[in-house]
């Protein structure tokens, strides 16, 4: 197996922000195009992490991706994961803060601008948690996030979907 140095890695992050700034840049022109306006450009980074492919940051006019997931294909990653995100921003810019962030009117430009199905999930692995806490229920065992396990500590109850028994910290 080829050694991938520091630089190799940064050069790879770089052209895959630059596909991604051009898919973004595509999906502005096609929007314009449609409504006859120029909408106002986002600035676009790989600082999304967790389970979210990608987070579209209303007021700072940002577009936040994760890199993870678009390692794993990304192909589809561009064709679908950044037009859904500069839907949210369309959008934004035409309707302001009174519509819903998955709502008609962004399901609209998905279909009408992007020719997309308006879908709020994806199909990429999720990074694993990386600090785990091992909780149980009747039924089985489960791992909570560190987030969640905090919110345990501070009261909240999670429940298990199958045995519909709250879930407890394993000694």
């Amino acid at each position: 197996m080829p050694l991938i140095t520091p630089e190799m890695e940064f050069s790879n992050n770089q052209v895959a922000l630059q596909l991604i700034q051009d898919k973004t840049q595509d999906c502005f022109d096609r929007a314009d195009e449609f409504f006859a306006t120029k909408f106002k450009r986002a600035s676009c980074n790989f600082k999304q992490k967790g389970r979210a492919a990608g987070t579209a940051h209303l007021q700072k006019n940002e577009l936040r991706f994760n890199h993870f997931m678009y390692q794993q294909d990304p192909i589809e990653f561009l064709e679908t994961v950044v037009p859904h995100e500069v839907a949210h921003l369309i959008v934004f810019q035409i309707y302001g803060t009174t519509v819903r962030p998955h709502g008609k009117e962004w399901k609209a430009v998905m279909l009408k601008v992007y020719g997309l199905n308006p879908s709020r999930t994806h199909n990429f692995d999720v990074p694993k948690p990386k600090n785990v806490y091992q909780y149980h229920c009747s039924c089985k065992s489960h791992e909570l996030s560190k987030l969640r396990h905090n919110k345990v500590q501070k009261g909240v109850e999670y429940i298990c979907k199958d045995c519909r028994k709250i879930l407890q910290l394993t000694i």
